[in-house]
């Protein structure tokens, strides 16, 4: 039973689109994502201005409106499923430093559009691998019938 239970939740995680979702989306919780995500940007800044731009850099890959989003999440659909859309931005930060490694090691060699298709190409892999690895591992986060 429990084989059948992981064979049906490894074949229902496909990634879907769902565009009329941004419909559901309140003013209020609009303003507290741009609010945080600003100040986020704006705490960046500082750190810039006052050790670095190398290092203030570091600050700007803090998905800014992640804390804001999980924080709602929360209080509309429960710490469950904020805790499975956190391991979601865990999979696409780690695809984003794929990005980062190849568009790195290539800008100098290559012309910018393969470099920017090439690293886009990287990090869709690097997440539908973590993404599939996860539904191995843990197949409740990727159940979508628990949303």
């Amino acid at each position: 039973m429990a084989g059948e239970h992981r064979d049906t939740a490894v074949r229902d995680v496909t990634p879907s689109l769902h565009p009329e979702g941004l419909r559901q989306i309140g003013s209020r919780e609009l303003i507290v994502r741009f609010c945080l995500g600003a100040a986020v940007s704006v705490i960046a800044g500082i750190i810039a201005k006052a050790v670095g731009a190398r290092f203030g850099g570091l600050f700007l890959a803090f998905p800014a409106i992640l804390p804001a989003s999980l924080t709602i999440i929360q209080e509309k659909g429960g710490t469950r499923r904020a805790d499975r859309d956190a391991s979601g931005a865990v999979l696409g930060a780690c695809g984003l430093v794929v990005f980062a490694v190849v568009a790195e090691s290539t800008f100098t060699r290559l012309n910018p559009a393969v470099v920017l298709v090439t690293s886009l190409a990287g990090w869709i892999v690097a997440c539908g691998i973590l993404y599939s690895l996860l539904a191995l591992v843990r197949p409740d986060d990727c159940d979508k019938r628990q949303d």
